[in-house]
């Protein structure tokens, strides 16, 4: 078929997206009587599934360990998305606005991608975070060191904004001697490491906004 003769240097995404583009061509065809059939009915692209890998507990406290102690750039956003399970572009667009003190809870509401700017989640809906002792402790020392002029909590950083995150990470967790993950792994880290120590299903769920929760296998 056609779909085998793309360039392979498409990933499978964009050939899903470029396939469901013509076949909705096709379809208005059929409906405006041009042609009898959708061709590209019954044509599928398989996706495999994207290998995730996690960190143990152990291994979260040497990597925000060494994080701090070189005070990586990225120390900020890789101790917050462990604490908090929060996505990338998430923790991008969050405010200090976001953030109750007193009712120990963080509204996560909208998030940041570098093709649409700010926007709701990827859900597109919101949800409540609740704030742990450890992270308390830690967004009070965020808040005196910042010292930043707008609302933003975390720093703008050049590379995250070119979503050069995922690297930075591997390259990190390489250089320390731990499980290499990216980025994104981190909130699966998260996700893995409260379950594993009791709390419940749709609390995690509740938590991180996701309508189910994909059993790792690593």
């Amino acid at each position: 078929t056609i779909f085998e003769k793309i360039d392979q240097r498409l990933t499978p995404w964009s050939k899903k997206t470029l396939l469901k583009m013509v076949r909705r061509i096709f379809e208005m065809a059929v409906e405006e009587g041009i042609i009898d059939r959708n061709p590209c009915a019954g044509i599928q692209i398989k996706i495999a599934e994207v290998d995730q890998k996690v960190l143990t507990n152990s291994e979260v406290g040497i990597f925000l360990r060494e994080a701090k102690l070189t005070n990586h750039r990225f120390y900020p956003m890789w101790a917050l998305a462990l604490m908090t399970g929060m996505r990338s572009g998430e923790l991008f667009a969050l405010n200090w606005t976001d953030i109750d003190f007193e009712r120990r809870t963080i509204s996560v509401s909208k998030q940041w991608t570098s093709k649409s700017g700010f926007g709701p989640t990827k859900t597109q809906r919101s949800r409540i975070v609740p704030i742990s002792d450890a992270l308390l402790k830690f967004l009070k020392e965020l808040k005196l060191k910042s010292g930043r002029q707008d609302d933003a909590v975390l720093p703008r950083l050049s590379e995250w904004e070119n979503g050069e995150q995922a690297r930075i990470t591997r390259e990190f967790c390489v250089a320390i001697g731990i499980t290499s993950v990216k980025f994104h792994d981190l909130r699966a880290t998260f996700i893995t490491n409260l379950l594993a120590r009791g709390e419940s299903l749709a609390r995690v769920m509740a938590s991180v906004g996701h309508s189910q929760i994909k059993k790792n296998n690593g």
